[in-house]
């Protein structure tokens, strides 16, 4: 077990059945979910999150602004959920449109082009996808992208595309 004290809880108060310690893999853990939340109406927040699952309809995010209390994040009010390897943006950043050029080893080789309401339009990999899940995961083809990993909320998106075919999220 990893002792630690309040203040190293990452500016936030640790549970408090917890008495300050944790474990090195929920450390690990709590390190590594920084993300990038997308609301269907435009907003968005940055901050972490440790109780994210696909499968239940809450979460809790830790905002990065000065605000110490985590905020209940509804699923089905966003548009996807963006984890971040960090928040800094690359003005000069191209975002893939194509997979052409994309490398050879991707995360997975089911290419996706997700096409949201909103206009946005998403190229990446995915593991598994089923229009009977309330979401998926998608991973950026482009190693060099700020994301590790993007969930996507099915009823934000108006299709989607895998290789050769195209899905309307209508006829689904």
């Amino acid at each position: 077990m990893l002792k630690l004290n309040k203040k190293a809880w990452f500016g936030e108060k640790p549970p408090k059945n917890d008495n300050s310690t944790i474990n090195l893999k929920t450390l690990l853990l709590l390190w590594r979910s920084k993300i990038i939340a997308h609301f269907v109406d435009g907003n968005i927040l940055k901050g972490r999150t440790k109780d994210f699952d696909p499968n239940k309809e809450v979460f809790h995010l830790f905002p990065i602004s000065k605000s110490k209390s985590p905020i209940e994040v509804k699923t089905s009010s966003l548009k996807a959920v963006f984890f971040v390897k960090d928040y800094k943006g690359n003005r000069d950043y191209k975002k893939a449109r194509s997979f052409e050029g994309c490398p050879k080893v991707t995360p997975t080789q089911h290419k996706i082009i997700v096409h949201f309401k909103d206009g946005e339009t998403l190229y990446g990999t995915a593991h598994s996808y089923s229009q009977n899940r309330k979401g998926f995961f998608v991973y950026p083809i482009d190693p060099s992208d700020k994301n590790k990993r993007i969930y996507v909320v099915r009823s934000a998106i108006e299709s989607v595309e895998f290789s050769n075919y195209k899905e309307n999220n209508k006829n689904l």
